[in-house]
């Protein structure tokens, strides 16, 4: 780690997914200077996108760059999302050059990111690549224009997996399915493993005493992957034998219409509440430690991403001491369960009323589970998990 002190980095990756700001608030005071390229999803908010440079932990500057920005999911949008990274491919490249400086390790969170770290190596604007694999997006089921985008970022990822120095996986089956789709075997590059963390200032605890007794949480992308549908669907039946039950929603996406709609069709209106997005991480935190359980009930098909990622959402919900609810799929569903944390589900509308029912009614139950969610927390946090990372990344980038 002595090593690093000497070092100028520079991170390029999406914000709001957790990576960039949580490498970000790691490195800003460890390293001699920092640049950070923060692009966003077209659905977050205008003019959210933004550049930052520190030296020595000390904020110099910072900007806005350009962004694409959907109010809604249209028929088109997919389409547009070739106008949204022709944009990024620009601002990216421009504010790499706003900084006036080579750096001696870019690290690139996701694919298209470090595609732009090799252009930047090739001007002669950073040295080092680490690429941040955060995640694996198998095949569409249905042909879909998202069938073409998908295909596109698996060559990105190969040919990028090719270049760099140093891959960070997220998850162990990232290597395992970039054999099995791309047939790029994990000898023919160099990687360590490099899960989800949060800073430990994140940590939340709240008492049984302090929490809304029956309220469940949930936080992430308003998609279809989501499963939240299932949730809708269940709650007639779960307010039936828990009439005090809340949902509190923090998130937007393309499904927010559909989900909004069906809460209207069975007529459980009451029992909702969409928060939409919330910029400000202690706001986000604030609802979460207060409710009772956190749920991540994705369907778990075989085109969803999570298979091959660490989700952040059940880790989030361990960082504010809420016992998860979880499908089975992702990996961090087997640890859930192993550490007695929360439940790992079928993506069943009776096992997820089961699970809710069980653990609502049973405060010993959720006081195991808080505690056993929020010791899982404090393993994953950045400050413990980054300083071993980085060790052994230095000896392979420098020898």
């Amino acid at each position: 780690m002595d090593k690093l002190k000497s070092l100028s980095l520079l991170i390029s990756g999406q914000l709001f997914t957790s990576r960039t700001e949580t490498l970000e608030d790691f490195f800003k005071d460890r390293v001699s200077s920092l640049g950070i390229i923060g692009i966003t999803s077209p659905y977050a908010s205008p003019g959210s996108a933004r550049r930052r440079y520190y030296e020595n932990g000390r904020l110099i500057y910072e900007g806005k760059i350009r962004n694409i920005y959907f109010s809604s999911r249209k028929w088109y949008s997919d389409f547009l999302l070739v106008l949204v990274f022709g944009v990024y491919f620009f601002e990216i490249l421009k504010a790499a050059y706003s900084f006036k400086k080579k750096f001696d390790i870019f690290i690139g969170v996701a694919c298209f990111s470090t595609l732009l770290g090799l252009i930047l190596r090739r001007l002669g604007l950073v040295d080092k690549i680490i690429y941040y694999s955060i995640d694996y997006y198998p095949i569409p089921r249905k042909l879909s224009f998202n069938t073409v985008i998908v295909k596109a970022f698996r060559i990105i990822d190969k040919f990028c997996a090719r270049k760099v120095d140093l891959i960070w996986h997220i998850s162990p089956r990232i290597p395992e399915a970039r054999d099995k789709f791309s047939k790029l075997k994990p000898n023919c590059y160099k990687h360590i493993v490099v899960p989800l963390t949060y800073t430990k200032r994140l940590l939340r605890f709240k008492s049984l005493e302090e929490i809304e007794r029956y309220t469940i949480g949930f936080v992430g992308t308003l998609s279809e992957n989501q499963g939240l549908q299932l949730l809708i669907r269940a709650m007639p039946e779960i307010a039936k034998r828990i009439p005090q039950i809340k949902v509190k929603i923090i998130g937007k996406g393309p499904y927010k219409e559909t989900l909004e709609k069906l809460v209207r069709r069975y007529g459980v209106e009451r029992y909702f509440e969409f928060y939409g997005f919330i910029k400000e991480e202690e706001d986000v935190l604030e609802i979460l430690s207060h409710c009772t359980v956190g749920i991540a009930v994705w369907t778990s098909k075989e085109d969803d991403n999570i298979l091959y990622a660490d989700p952040g959402k059940p880790k989030l919900y361990a960082f504010c001491g809420l016992p998860i609810i979880i499908t089975t799929g992702a990996i961090i569903a087997e640890e859930i369960v192993e550490r007695e944390a929360g439940v790992s589900i079928n993506y069943e509308s009776q096992e997820l009323i089961n699970a809710i029912v069980r653990i609502l009614n049973d405060d010993e139950l959720i006081k195991r589970y808080k505690k056993n969610a929020f010791a899982l927390a404090k393993s994953y946090t950045t400050e413990n998990v980054f300083v071993r990372i980085m060790d052994d990344s230095l000896k392979i980038l420098f020898n």
